[in-house]
């Protein structure tokens, strides 16, 4: 299955994972909390069989820690012991950006960029 998303990774889980319990994942290769500050969305495929988008209720929800990534398990069911997880996490949206921003960050990268502009017409 083919993800689209700023990384994946896949994850063994040690032991079963109740609804509304959480386990942790470690952050894919080459990724760090700051990679992912403002996206949002990506799936979990668990085993072979079962897709949920992360965000969705039912599904799965992630909070991004300084050391690793806490899923929570929002599917109203119980995954057993030794079930492999692959995780995708953000999303790329239908303008091409795999990193939405927030309005605030917009709005900042917007007078940055008018600023730049008027100083290169009005040196």
């Amino acid at each position: 299955m083919s993800f689209s998303a700023l990384a994946k990774t896949t994850h063994t889980l040690a032991a079963a994972v109740a609804d509304a319990a959480t386990f942790t994942v470690a952050y894919p290769s080459g990724t760090t909390q700051a990679t992912f500050t403002y996206a949002s969305g990506g799936d979990v495929l668990v085993g072979e069989n079962d897709v949920w988008t992360i965000g969705e209720d039912p599904g799965f929800a992630v909070s991004y820690g300084a050391s690793n990534i806490t899923v929570t398990n929002n599917t109203e069911a119980s995954l057993a012991a030794g079930t492999e997880l692959t995780l995708s996490f953000g999303e790329k949206t239908t303008d091409g950006s795999y990193n939405p921003t927030s309005p605030a960050t917009d709005a900042a990268h917007l007078a940055d960029l008018e600023t730049r502009v008027d100083a290169l017409e009005n040196p």
